[in-house]
């Protein structure tokens, strides 16, 4: 019972990490905007997108590979749809009024 808790903790971390890498590489050309609204969707994207795939029924070594690749890919989706949200409705213009002025 510990050992599938640590085994499910580790690979939460690894699938966390794997959503936070394909964040910052389509925050960077974007220069940031919008990364902060982006980070949530795209870490439940990938924790879902890893987790969906032991749950299929895909459970084994080649199940760990190919949820390491459905997390990696699911957390790019849901980055990417996040940042057209962003861009569609404007939401700069509208959190620009909760940003500091004087720094």
């Amino acid at each position: 019972m510990l050992i599938n808790v640590i085994f499910l903790i580790l690979f939460a971390g690894a699938w966390s990490f794997l959503a936070m890498l394909s964040w910052i590489v389509l925050s960077v050309p974007r220069r940031a905007r919008g990364a902060l609204w982006a980070a949530p969707f795209a870490w439940l994207g990938g924790v879902g997108g890893g987790a969906i795939v032991p749950l299929a029924g895909l459970d084994n070594q080649m199940g760990i590979g190919v949820s390491m690749i459905a997390a990696l890919v699911c957390s790019a989706i849901a980055c990417w749809l996040s940042f057209k949200v962003w861009d569609s409705f404007g939401l700069g213009a509208r959190f620009a009024g909760l940003a500091r002025r004087n720094r």
